[in-house]
């Protein structure tokens, strides 16, 4: 059975506080920040823990992103999420 508790995790994202939630059992997807205000609503098809993995990045890395940035690569991740694998394989 899936839970209906959404998955939880902070961050600070250009010195702003970032919530992401995410509901295993619809897929959806929320950014929030620290007063609870929608920053992005979407859908994710792939795991939590892949989610976390795109996301993580270190704050001094030259690789940090923005706000902006983030939102762009979830929406890019979740539509490659959505297709699925083309097998190249074909019956004689």
């Amino acid at each position: 059975m899936i839970s209906t508790r959404p998955c939880t995790a902070t961050c600070v994202i250009e010195g702003k506080i970032i919530q992401i939630s995410f509901y295993p059992d619809t897929g959806a997807l929320r950014l929030t920040d620290a007063r609870g205000i929608g920053i992005h609503e979407g859908r994710w098809y792939g795991s939590w823990r892949g989610l976390l993995a795109m996301l993580r990045v270190g704050p001094d890395s030259a690789n940090a992103v923005s706000t902006l940035d983030m939102i762009s690569q979830l929406e890019q991740a979740t539509m490659l999420s959505r297709q699925s694998p083309i097998s190249g394989t074909a019956l004689a």
